[in-house]
C-alpha cells in the first residue's frame, strides 16, 4: 500500500498504469519493489521521466520473462546463442538405474561414495538442522527425501509439484535417500521454490518476491541450477548480493556454454556467490563448462577468474521424476554437488557456532583452499579445482574468521594452469600483466582495506613494477585487488 501511494503521488496526473497485485507467499511481507502494468505505451517516457526524480524509488527497470529450453549436453556441442535467464540445462536421461545390478555405494557415479561423505555420516554428520532452498521447478511429496519443510508456487500455475524432473534431480543430489542415488546430507531441511512453470518460464519478479521470502525464512545455503548471461539485469543481482548480505551461501551452476571463454552465466559469475564448473569422471573439464573470465568489468576493466570450483557433472546419478534413479549431465548437476557438500559441512559446526563460522566468504575459502587441482586445464576453466570433501572437513574444523585472496598467489611459470598469463611475455615496453584477485573476507559482511598494499620484492623483484587498485568498502562478503604487472 506505501508504494502504491507514492507512486499515485509521483505519477499524479497520469494515467494508463496500475500497480499489479502479486498473490504468492510473500504477499503478507514487506516488500522492496512494485509492479506496474503501462497501459499507454506513450506515457513511458513521462512516467520514466516523473520517477527519476523521485528520492524514494532507485530503479526503474522493464520486467524479464526467462524461457529455459532444455538442450542435450552432447561431447560436441554447437556455438548458441545465449540470451535470458533459464534452467541451466542439462543432458536428456542417459539411462535408468537398475535395481538388480546396482548396490548402495558401490556405484561408480555415486558421489557420496566418491566424495567420502559416509564418512562424515559416521561421525553423525548428515545435514541436521541446515536449511537448503532450491529453486527450480518444484518437488513432489517424496518419500525418498526426509525433511521437506516447506513447497511453495511462485509461479502462475497452481501446483507445488515438478512436472519437468529438473528440481525433483537437483533435490535428489543434495538430499534423496534412495540407496541407489543418495544425496549428500539426506537430514538437510528442504525449502522447495517453484519458480519455473512446466514449459520452463519465470519471470524477474517471481525471483524477487521468492528471494525475499527465502531471506525471511533464514535459509542457510540456496542452490540455483539456473543461469544466464544477463548480469545487467540490476534487480536480481542485487537481491544476490542481499541474499548473501544476509548471510545466505548461494551456489549456482556456472553454465552449458563451453567450451568458448567468458561465458559465465549470472549469478554464478558475482564474486558473492560459488559458482560451480562440471568435469567427468575422468577428471577431465566436461567440454560443455562454460568458461572464465568474468565479463562485467570489461571493457574498462579486467574479469576475475572464475568459476570457484569444479565437481563431477557428467553422468551422475540422481533422482528420477516419482521414482527411481537417473544419469543425467550439465552443470545444474555440479551445483546441487557443491551445494550438498557445503550443506554437510555446515552440519558439523554446533548449532551455535554457525552464526559465527558458517558464511558466503567461509565456506568458499574452505572450498578453494582445500580443492584439488586439475592437471590439463587453466584457471578460467577450472577455479580453484575439483572439490575435495575431507579435506574442507579438516580445513572447517580448525577454520578462525580471518580474509584471504582468489588465487592466494600467482605463478607465472606454472603452465597450463596460469594461462594465458604464462605464455605472456614480461619484459621492458611489453603490455603489462593485468590480473583480478578476489577479496574474500570472512570477518564480516562489510569491511575495508585499512592501508594501501605494498609490494616487497625479493631477488630481481625490484625489476618489475606493481601498481594496486582496490574498493573503499568490501561488501557483500567479498571485494577486489586489481593488480597492473610491468616490467
Amino acid at each position: 500500500d506505501e508504494q502504491k501511494y507514492l507512486l499515485q503521488k509521483t505519477l499524479n496526473d497520469l494515467r494508463g498504469w496500475e500497480v499489479i497485485k502479486r498473490n504468492n507467499p510473500a504477499s503478507h511481507l514487506p516488500s522492496d519493489f512494485a509492479l506496474v502494468r503501462i497501459k499507454n505505451s506513450q506515457q513511458l517516457g513521462l512516467i520514466k521521466k516523473r520517477i527519476s526524480r523521485q528520492p524514494k524509488i532507485r530503479h526503474m527497470f522493464a520486467q524479464k520473462r526467462y524461457v529455459g529450453i532444455t538442450k542435450e549436453v552432447s561431447k560436441d556441442p554447437p556455438v548458441q546463442t545465449r540470451s535470458g535467464r533459464h534452467l541451466t540445462p542439462f543432458s536428456e536421461e542417459d539411462r535408468i538405474m537398475n535395481t538388480t545390478t546396482m548396490r548402495k555405494l558401490h556405484s561408480p557415479n555415486q558421489l557420496s561414495h566418491i566424495f567420502n561423505a559416509d564418512f562424515l555420516w559416521d561421525k553423525m554428520y548428515t545435514g541436521t538442522g541446515v536449511k537448503v532452498g532450491i529453486f527450480d521447478t518444484g518437488l513432489g511429496l517424496d518419500q525418498r527425501f526426509r525433511n521437506i519443510k516447506e513447497r511453495t508456487n511462485w509461479t502462475d500455475e497452481n501446483t507445488f509439484d515438478d512436472g519437468l524432473g529438473h528440481g525433483t534431480f537437483v533435490a535428489g543430489v543434495i538430499a534423496s535417500q534412495d540407496e541407489l542415488c543418495l544425496g549428500f546430507a539426506p537430514d538437510v531441511d528442504l525449502h522447495i521454490y517453484r519458480v519455473f512453470t512446466n514449459n520452463k518460464v519465470s519471470y524477474t519478479s517471481w525471483f524477487l518476491d521468492a528471494f525475499n521470502y527465502a531471506i525471511h525464512k533464514k535459509i542457510n545455503i540456496l542452490n540455483l541450477s539456473i543461469g544466464g548471461p544477463d548480469f545487467m539485469d540490476i534487480p536480481f543481482v542485487e537481491k544476490v548480493w542481499e541474499l548473501s548480505a544476509n548471510n545466505v551461501i548461494v551456489v549456482s551452476a556456472i553454465g552449458n556454454d563451453g567450451p568458448l571463454y567468458g561465458t559465465l552465466n549470472n549469478p554464478a559469475d558475482q564474486a558473492d556467490v560459488i559458482g560451480v564448473g562440471g568435469i567427468d569422471f575422468n577428471d577431465n573439464l566436461a567440454v560443455f563448462s562454460s568458461r572464465g573470465m568474468t565479463t562485467w568489468e570489461l571493457p574498462s576493466g579486467y574479469g576475475r577468474m572464475k568459476p570457484d570450483i569444479v565437481a563431477y557433472g557428467q553422468s551422475v546419478s540422481g533422482s528420477r521424476l516419482r521414482s527411481g534413479c537417473r544419469t543425467l549431465s550439465g552443470t545444474s548437476v555440479s551445483s546441487p554437488v557443491v551445494a550438498g557438500a557445503v550443506a554437510l559441512l555446515a552440519s558439523t559446526i554446533p548449532q551455535q557456532r554457525r552464526p559465527e563460522l558458517v558464511n558466503p566468504a567461509s565456506m568458499k575459502q574452505i572450498l578453494i583452499e582445500s580443492s584439488e587441482l586439475l592437471p590439463f586445464a587453466n584457471i578460467f576453466e577450472q577455479g580453484a579445482g575439483k572439490l575435495n570433501l575431507l579435506a574442507a572437513y579438516e580445513l572447517l574444523s580448525n577454520y578462525q574468521p580471518r580474509a584471504s585472496f582468489s588465487p592466494s598467489s600467482l605463478d607465472f611459470t606454472h603452465c597450463p594452469y596460469m594461462w594465458p598469463f604464462c605464455s605472456q611475455p614480461l619484459y621492458y615496453g611489453a603490455l603489462p600483466l593485468i590480473v583480478n584477485v578476489t577479496i574474500l573476507n570472512g570477518l564480516g559482511v562489510s569491511g575495508k582495506i585499512e592501508r594501501e598494499p605494498l609490494w616487497k620484492p625479493s631477488l630481481n623483484g625490484d625489476m618489475i613494477e606493481i601498481s594496486f587498485t582496490y574498493p573503499e568498502i568490501l561488501w557483500p562478503w567479498t571485494g577486489y585487488l586489481g593488480l597492473w604487472i610491468r616490467a
